[in-house]
């Protein structure tokens, strides 16, 4: 089973889910927003999650994400991340919860 989390509500998973219904790839680059080396992973996270959720979905699939530095920059090392905007049953949805909550 691959790695899950969930964070404001969307179900992030470092792999596919068969179940899910994928709609879109989604991305989030912080390294040009003001403040970049301040932000981290749960900034990563929070920009995927409202971006799914525009799309109406609730979680995240093949989520990947990581630091990548930035030459001739004042913030020299950003956050950026990705994965596929997808909707999971409530059932199924509750039971990805329940495991990640044990």
């Amino acid at each position: 089973m691959a790695y899950t989390t969930f964070y404001d509500d969307v179900c992030f998973i470092e792999g596919d889910n068969p179940a899910a219904k994928k709609l879109a790839s989604i991305k989030s680059d912080l390294s040009f927003k003001f403040g970049a080396q301040l932000k981290n992973l749960n900034d990563v996270k929070k920009d995927l999650a409202l971006k799914a959720k525009k799309l109406g979905c609730n979680c995240v699939l093949n989520f990947k994400y990581g630091q990548k530095s930035r030459w001739l920059a004042i913030d020299d090392v950003a956050y950026y991340g990705e994965g596929i905007s997808a909707i999971l049953s409530q059932a199924e949805y509750d039971t990805l919860l329940n495991k990640t909550n044990k």
